[in-house]
């Protein structure tokens, strides 16, 4: 396999590294199947594969049971309970 080097604007590395991690992927194998998809369209119809980490069972059946608002952010929430628990 070949290797190719890209030049990227920060702020778009960043947004392409959460994405790729919010679906389960490397960043590699996310921009392998985007340009997968650009220059063999007839192949991109294909479902997705499935992510490398499944969801275990008692995970799965709690999925959708919480309802937050619109405007949650986890990671401020993240931030803020970490801050809380070491007192930072």
């Amino acid at each position: 396999m070949s290797q190719l080097i890209i030049t990227l604007d920060d702020d778009l590395l960043q947004a392409a590294q959460a994405h790729a991690r919010q679906h389960g992927q490397e960043l590699d194998v996310l921009v392998a199947n985007l340009l997968q998809a650009v220059v063999r369209p007839a192949q991109a119809a294909e479902p997705p594969a499935a992510p490398t980490r499944p969801l275990s069972p008692i995970v799965q059946a709690l999925y959708g049971s919480l309802k937050l608002p619109a405007d949650f952010d986890y990671r401020t929430a993240l931030e803020e309970a970490i801050a809380e628990k070491y007192g930072l």
